[in-house]
């Protein structure tokens, strides 16, 4: 597979600031590929994607976009116009004088037939879900159509690829849950990769091929949503894709370790609950609390260090899934699933 972009040991320092913005951020992009930037406020997310765009400078590194380098190895910078990459910002930025038709007609200025403009736009107009609101203006439409006529005057010229900046961060929950899957399926039918930046790691889910997690200017994990997700590289990752538990775990002498106590994460969902007091090595222990917070409940254990020593006892707190229905005073056997092994 070929790459629409290459982003090679980014580095990026602001004046007046402690450490690096980015330092030595290093991706790469695929054809067809949708790609989510995620990370905490202040990881480098939005200053990477300005740098890709060419509305940033780093101060070293390299940027190859469709096989010609646009910044780096002593080649010319190219400016932002030149780098052929679709835009889409978080809000929107449609022309409000022109209907939604002139508005992607816009986007396909450099091409000098006027049938083939009217042409392109027509496709992707009914690519986009458009059709019958193509003399509609911006304010005459929903959220939901207005950020799909952005993408679509993204798409019209055929870019290398298209930046998303916080494409959802518009639009009310129940409207957004849809629009996740038409975008995904927009741009899938377009050929068109993808660079998404959004702070919601339900969005990268969702909508990604391929995550890509930022944490103070470095590059933390990359991989497929489901990777990241139940085989997280660290507690930074783990945590910014929602709850997870840290089990105590006995580490065994090895070639290559030593023996000690550690932990490891497991998503709620990645835990076996029994009614019994068996242990094999797992935690056991009685339901002192257990609250409900949606999409997982939070239960408090009272733990002894073994079923004989009732003596030293310690409060330990798992989140388990929703449908886990367990009673205060119930005794219980947390286990790590095989799913979750492996």
């Amino acid at each position: 597979m070929s790459e629409s972009l290459i982003v090679e040991e980014i580095t990026k320092v602001f004046p007046r600031t402690k450490r690096p913005a980015l330092d030595k951020v290093s991706i790469s992009l695929g054809d067809s590929e949708i790609m989510a930037l995620v990370g905490e406020s202040g990881s480098g997310k939005t200053t990477l994607l300005r740098i890709i765009a060419g509305l940033e400078q780093p101060d070293s590194g390299k940027v190859t976009i469709g096989g010609e380098i646009v910044f780096g190895d002593g080649s010319k910078t190219l400016l932002p116009e030149e780098r052929n990459i679709g835009f889409v910002f978080q809000d929107y930025a449609l022309f409000p004088h022109l209907n939604v038709e002139k508005n992607i007609l816009y986007g396909l200025h450099k091409i000098s037939r006027k049938a083939e403009r009217y042409e392109r736009a027509a496709y992707i107009i009914s690519l986009a879900g458009l059709g019958g609101l193509e003399k509609r203006f911006p304010h005459e439409l929903s959220g939901g159509q207005q950020q799909r006529v952005a993408l679509a005057r993204a798409l019209a010229p055929k870019p290398n690829f298209i930046l998303l900046d916080e494409p959802f961060s518009n639009l009310d929950p129940v409207r957004k849950e849809a629009l996740r899957d038409e975008l995904r399926t927009i741009v899938k039918e377009s050929g068109v990769s993808a660079l998404i930046v959004t702070h919601d790691t339900r969005d990268a889910l969702v909508v990604a091929d391929t995550l890509a997690v930022l944490k103070e200017g470095r590059l933390e994990q990359v991989g497929s949503p489901e990777r990241v997700y139940f085989h997280s590289t660290s507690e930074y990752t783990a945590s910014l894709f929602g709850k997870v538990n840290r089990i105590p775990c006995q580490l065994l002498e090895g070639e290559n370790a030593s023996s000690g106590v550690s932990e490891i994460l497991v998503r709620p969902a990645d835990l076996e609950i029994t009614k019994d007091s068996t242990g094999d090595g797992h935690i056991v222990g009685k339901v002192v609390s257990s609250n409900f917070r949606g999409d997982f409940h939070e239960v408090t254990l009272e733990c002894s260090a073994s079923p004989s020593e009732t003596d030293s006892v310690t409060n330990v707190t798992i989140y388990v899934g929703p449908e886990r229905s367990l009673q205060l005073g119930d005794t219980v056997t947390v286990r790590r699933s095989i799913r979750s092994k492996s």
